[in-house]
């Protein structure tokens, strides 16, 4: 039965997989909705003359720079974002997240060295240490500090407001309604996750398959005595084979219903932390005709290795 609750337990991670698919969309969709999102089509990254077009939204332009560690001591490569947003876009300072500013050993109005792509260290005052957030990023420094001294970057994906017009006036862009995108590039990845969750659920299942038939075999067998012992005081083959038959059934179905029930707490848990997370309602979407399937399954080959190997012993005298 160990062996048949793992294999419940596999197959209820594709409802936690359905679980997600119906949460992180739902939390991304609110962040952006009415927005709309310019996008690079046959290039690269948008160039300076579709920020130019685009002149709402912070347009960041990630680089690649050395960051001094721990007083001077060492130097560590971080991911620096450039923002035109008011908030963040002044020459001299930069903002970071509190986990990149306590790895760095850093605290609000220290100075940090910053060398960038071409080979200049400018020293950059931390004006701000803010929660972490993806969508600002964990080291932001001034959009034109970062065009200065890394001509090659490439803006990122331009989030356009509501209240402004997105312009494709520019070669190499494409616009595109912000939720649906969010939507569309999610359901992408969500295909190949069902496709790795369904691997995973056939090696499962076939694995499962396999070990339950072998133990009801080698159960059978071990059983030819009391099979004999039986068939001795008045058993009819029938009925002995129909005992094995009852047995087996009671086994798998033990086995299930114990895989379900183990698996359902640490998912509704997971339902809640997502539901919490992206302020959506999630609820547990268990795929029950794969259960279905892989119980039948694992049935069969249980009541066939378990019937056929006692009706192979009872032929044979008890020993």
């Amino acid at each position: 039965m160990t062996g048949l609750a793992d294999r419940i337990t596999a197959l209820d991670g594709r409802g936690m997989v359905s679980t997600m698919r119906v949460a992180y969309p739902a939390g991304a969709a609110l962040k952006v909705a009415g927005q709309t999102i310019v996008t690079p089509e046959g290039t690269p990254g948008n160039t300076d003359e579709v920020v130019a077009d685009n002149p709402a939204g912070k347009a960041a332009l990630p680089t690649r720079a050395f960051v001094e560690t721990k007083h001077g001591k060492n130097s560590t490569v971080l991911d620096v974002l450039g923002s035109r947003d008011a908030r963040w876009d002044k020459q001299g300072e930069a903002v970071l997240g509190e986990k990149t500013a306590g790895d760095l050993g850093l605290k609000q109005g220290q100075e940090v060295p910053v060398r960038f792509a071409d080979g200049t260290t400018v020293t950059l005052r931390v004006s701000r240490v803010l929660p972490d957030d993806p969508a600002r990023g964990d080291f932001v420094v001034a959009r034109d500090l970062v065009r200065a001294h890394d001509p090659a970057a490439l803006t990122d994906d331009i989030f356009v407001p509501g209240n402004a017009r997105a312009s494709a006036a520019a070669p190499g862009v494409a616009l595109h309604d912000a939720a649906e995108y969010a939507l569309a590039d999610y359901n992408t990845d969500a295909k190949l996750t069902d496709s790795l969750a369904m691997m995973l659920i056939v090696i499962a299942v076939g694995y499962s398959v396999i070990a339950v038939a072998n133990s009801m075999a080698m159960a059978a067998h071990g059983r030819r005595r009391d099979f004999g012992v039986m068939k001795s005081a008045g058993g009819t083959v029938r009925q002995l084979l129909f005992t094995s038959a009852g047995e087996t059934a009671l086994v798998i179905i033990t086995g299930a219903a114990l895989g379900v029930l183990v698996t359902l707490p640490p998912l509704a848990g997971m339902a809640a932390g997502l539901s919490e997370a992206t302020s959506s309602d999630v609820g547990l979407h268990l795929n029950s005709g794969v259960i279905v399937v892989a119980v039948i399954g694992t049935l069969v080959a249980a009541l066939f290795a378990g019937v056929a190997v006692t009706s192979r012993t009872l032929k044979r005298p008890a020993v």
